[in-house]
Formats: structure tokens, C-alpha cells, sequence
């Protein structure tokens, strides 16, 4: 858009098309623990909504135990429901490398706090394994110790 080639887009790449890499655009500020002139400074400016969802993405990629190499997307968002409050609706997935499996699961949950927002991940990540995601996560952590072996010879 910005170089004004607009009328090209055909296409929206949004979940569930595309889905983003955990915590993808968020930004983090990173002080020292007892620099509490900074850690005040940061909670004045921090988005409570983008807090829950980062930490629900990075427990789902913690348990899962992937990283930037590893085909895995989120997509989050947190709304209203009624008596509920706030839920955050959490989807997940992992995909081959030749792209031929895919698992994907999606996890609603009550958050209020970052606790809570860390077990949705932490749920989220375990519904995947326990639908196939453990078997793809294997074969690529197999095929790159097969390629760092064929390197070091």
C-alpha cells in the first residue's frame, strides 16, 4: 500500500489463510528488576489485551518447544461474552515443512490475568500434540539433526 500498488492485492493473507508467528508485531520493553523508575514507567504504557494474548502465544510455542525454524502460527483475540467477561479465543497450528500435514485446534478460555492466559496457551499447545502436531514437530527435529550430522563430516 504505502508504494501506492493497492489495486495488485488480491488476496488478504489473514487467518486462517495465513497465520502469524507468535507474538507477531508486539513490542517489548526489557528493564533491569530493580530499576523500578522504568518498570512504572512500562506499566503505564502497557496494553493489557496485547499482554494476555503474547503470553498465551509464547506458552502454546514454550510447550510445543518450537522456535523461529518451526512452522508454527497463532491467531488470538480477546472479546466480551456477556456474565463471562473477557475470552480469549486462541487458534494454533503446525504445519510440515513440505506443507502436506497440518494440525490446527482452536481453545476459548475466561482470562483475566496472565496466569490465566498461560494456561489457555499451555491448553492450546497440548490439544495440538495430542492431535498430531508431536509427529510433525518429530520429523522436523529429526530432519535437522540429520542435516547438522551431514554438515560436521
Amino acid at each position: 500500500m504505502r508504494l501506492g500498488w493497492g489495486d495488485r492485492i488480491t488476496s488478504d493473507l489473514t487467518p486462517p489463510i495465513l497465520y502469524y508467528a507468535v507474538s507477531q508485531g508486539a513490542l517489548a520493553i526489557e528493564v533491569r528488576a530493580d530499576d523500578h523508575e522504568a518498570i512504572e514507567l512500562c506499566k503505564r504504557v502497557s496494553h493489557q489485551e496485547t499482554r494476555l494474548r503474547c503470553t498465551a502465544e509464547r506458552a502454546c510455542l514454550r510447550v510445543l518447544e518450537g522456535g523461529c525454524s518451526v512452522p508454527v502460527g497463532v491467531a488470538s483475540e480477546i472479546f466480551v461474552q456477556g456474565e463471562s467477561g473477557q475470552v480469549l479465543r486462541l487458534t494454533g497450528c503446525v504445519t510440515s515443512v513440505d506443507g502436506k500435514d497440518h494440525v490446527e485446534y482452536t481453545v476459548e478460555d475466561k482470562v483475566e490475568d496472565a496466569e490465566d492466559a498461560e494456561r489457555a496457551g499451555e491448553k492450546l499447545a497440548k490439544n495440538l500434540i495430542e492431535n498430531g502436531a508431536k509427529k510433525i514437530l518429530d520429523e522436523i527435529h529429526a530432519d535437522r539433526q540429520r542435516r547438522i550430522a551431514e554438515e560436521t563430516k
